[in-house]
């Protein structure tokens, strides 16, 4: 598997963790146009950056996903 499929499927994954539908498909829609635009990418420094976005939709999934986020 290349490694922008990798991180495609593992940021799709974390926007499913989204606290509403509209987020999720928001995020997804960006992906897909970012991986399209990326997917031959070979450039070490921009592989790091993506891998940045990746950790940062994981971040933002379980942080939005945590009830204790939602209390008032």
């Amino acid at each position: 598997m290349s490694e922008a499929l990798r991180l495609y499927r593992a940021i799709y994954r974390a926007a499913a963790k989204m606290p509403t539908r509209d987020r999720r498909d928001y995020v997804r829609r960006r992906l897909r146009f970012e991986y399209e635009q990326c997917r031959d990418e070979t450039r070490p420094e921009r592989i790091e950056y993506l891998e940045t976005v990746q950790v940062q939709a994981e971040h933002l999934a379980s942080t939005f996903s945590s009830p204790d986020y939602h209390r008032a």
